[in-house]
């Protein structure tokens, strides 16, 4: 068989089918079968470009820490769906333009300075702050990366920076300016305030049959009942087959020993000898006699030497306490030099006590539940092709719920909100993703399709549809009663705070004498406060007017809780002295420096797309994500 094989590739013909095999690939975006498994750059810039194997290894380390509403981790093909893939392609479109830029400007980061960067980032470094090789590698390999590609991503960070920082280099905010800024946000101010409450004012009548019916005529499209249907619904979920769960003794009593050490005993304690340095250099002298199980008090050039016992939290230096309690600890370990304040400590990890397992019994229970809802989750998905069988044999849904063994949920007609006409709301209908507008795609009797995500599945039937309806007048009287009175009680609560201005505006009154005339109380401020207002709960409505007044004793109100109005006047500005105004000033430049810089990049990142040209392959792109639909 190989024999005809081998001359049908040999003769002319076979040129022509790889010509069409090849057009057909570039087609879809597969350009670089013979390139040795890099792939083809999906977006390209100068001398930078994005290959596909690259974005799919940032991609995977982006979804390392990405997971659902349920705190699983997220597949690509659902990346992909959420927009994470398009977010991840644009950054790195992004991160290719500005390297490209940098290289053409002659500003990117050098091999040295990557280098100097990384051998001086604590995380490479061992337990005695020396640049630790076999870590480093390590510790890229655990989080998926190649120490080629870290390396870019390190050069791109640093070079990117210092493109940030370019716009902003020469910028000096004018003194004046950052004074202005200061007085605005220094500004200190005091207020002054009472509640007027709806109980103080005289009560509201009862309307006549003539502003009802007005109030009827002009509320029509309020009043208009909409469309409600009645539903009935099968909801199945491993909750439903907890009680058919069978876990044995055996199985609990095994779950508890595999998982002891891991979940149920508490945290160690660790004995451990401190040896305080004046300074690093004698600290590191010192190392190899303590390494070699020197007793502490031979060690003479430390300052001192203790024999401590406890948990993480006795240890002050956090990189020191990292380490010691560090799962992987050995006894003997040795751990700094690292500073605390002036000195340097190194630890020497003398033993390692065990945390109190919590007994047996006390978990028991809560283990049991466990296993029989993973369990349960077994025999939910068991039932489903059976759901399936039952559907396809064309029973109804009370027939489903028998052979499943499960109930038939009825509901009182509901709107496109699940609520119903008496204003109940019931979460079985409204947490079901999507179950409504389905119910409302369908008619009288007919039943929706099966559905649900992966713990729970529901089917439902349009039992009744209740048209919609504008009621008559009567049904709807003692509605328009209560609407009137509170139309009526916010007019004159806002009618009576406006008269209050008034007066005290014209110095016909004053903020204590209209408190006084609805017996309630004058309330203010405990200190002067800001705009910013960072230290007190003040509402924001509040604190807009006390700051939009222009002069102490201005008065203004505002809506408060239901049936309150809050009448509020500004006793006392204080803007800053001349002094208190210059060191504020020093703060406000930095801010301002910050908010333009971050404009000005912006305008840069313009004038930089403008001088270098992004290439996007966007059937690479297309055909990278068609490969994720059937990525598990």
């Amino acid at each position: 068989m190989l024999t005809p094989l081998r001359n049908m590739l040999r003769s002319p013909a076979a040129g022509g089918i790889f010509v069409i095999v090849i057009i057909a690939m570039a087609a879809w975006g597969v350009t670089d079968i013979f390139a040795g498994g890099g792939g083809s750059n999906l977006v390209s810039a100068g001398d930078r470009g994005v290959t596909d194997r690259k974005f799919d290894a940032t991609l995977e380390r982006i979804l390392r820490t990405q997971t659902d509403e349920r705190g699983r981790a997220l597949t690509k093909e659902e990346a992909m769906q959420r927009g994470i893939v398009d977010q991840v392609f644009a950054e790195m479109s992004r991160e290719t333009l500005l390297t490209a830029y940098a290289d053409q400007q002659g500003i990117a980061a050098t091999t040295g300075a990557i280098v100097d960067r990384i051998r001086t980032d604590p995380v490479f470094q061992d337990t005695t702050g020396v640049f630790d090789a076999l870590r480093y590698t390590q510790l890229l390999d655990a989080n998926g990366f190649r120490e080629a590609d870290y390396e870019s991503q390190i050069e791109a960070e640093m070079t990117i920076d210092r493109l940030q920082r370019v716009p902003v280099e020469g910028l000096r905010v004018p003194n004046a300016l950052a004074r202005l800024q200061a007085a605005y946000t220094g500004e200190l101010r005091s207020a002054a305030w009472f509640i007027l409450d709806q109980s103080m004012l005289p009560e509201i009548g009862e309307p006549s049959e003539e502003e009802l019916q007005a109030l009827y005529e002009e509320r029509k499209d309020f009043l208009r009942e909409p469309e409600r249907r009645a539903v009935s619904m099968i909801r199945l979920s491993p909750d439903d087959f907890i009680a058919q769960s069978d876990v044995s003794e055996q199985d609990i009593l095994a779950y508890y020993e595999a998982y002891k050490d891991e979940r149920y005993t508490g945290p160690d304690s660790r004995t451990f000898t401190e040896f305080v340095f004046a300074d690093e250099a004698t600290a590191r002298a010192a190392l190899g006699r303590i390494a070699g199980g020197a007793a502490a008090e031979a060690i003479d050039s430390a300052l001192s030497t203790v024999l401590r016992t406890g948990r993480r939290d006795v240890i002050v230096n956090d990189r020191l306490a990292e380490q010691v309690f560090a799962r992987g600890a050995q006894i003997g370990s040795i751990h700094g030099p690292q500073p605390v304040g002036n000195e340097f400590v190194v630890i020497r990890l003398e033993d390692i006590i065990p945390g109190a397992a919590t007994p047996f019994e006390n978990v028991r229970d809560e283990i049991q539940n466990e296993l029989a809802r993973e369990l349960a989750v077994g025999l939910f998905y068991d039932a489903l092709p059976q759901f399936d069988d039952l559907l396809g044999t064309g029973a109804d849904l009370e027939g489903i719920a028998e052979g499943l063994g499960a109930p038939v949920l009825s509901f009182a007609p509901v709107d496109t909100n699940g609520v119903t006409q008496a204003g109940q709301r019931y979460l079985p209908l409204v947490t079901a993703p999507g179950l409504l507008q389905m119910v409302y795609a369908q008619a009288e009797g007919r039943n929706t399709e099966r559905f649900g995500d992966d713990e729970v599945t529901w089917i439902a039937r349009v039992d009744r549809i209740v048209p919609e309806r504008l009621p008559e007048f009567d049904e709807v009287r003692e509605q328009l009663v209560a609407a009137w009175q509170r139309d009526q009680l916010s007019e004159q609560l806002q009618t009576v705070a406006s008269e209050i201005e008034t007066a005290i505006a014209d110095g016909t009154s004053t903020l204590e004498a209209e408190a006084a005339r609805f017996e309630t109380n004058v309330e203010s401020l405990p200190r002067p406060i800001t705009r910013q207002n960072t230290d007190l709960q003040f509402p924001r409505p509040l604190l807009d007017g006390m700051f939009a007044a222009n002069a102490e004793g201005e008065t203004f109100s505002i809506q408060g809780l239901s049936g309150q109005m809050i009448i509020m006047q500004v006793t006392d500005i204080d803007r800053p002295e001349s002094e208190t105004l210059d060191l504020l000033a020093q703060s406000s430049a930095l801010d301002i420096e910050g908010n333009i810089a971050d404009d000005l990049f912006r305008a840069y990142l313009i004038s930089i797309a403008e001088d270098v040209e992004v290439t996007t392959n966007a059937r690479a792109l297309d055909a990278y994500k068609r490969s994720l639909v059937t990525e598990q």
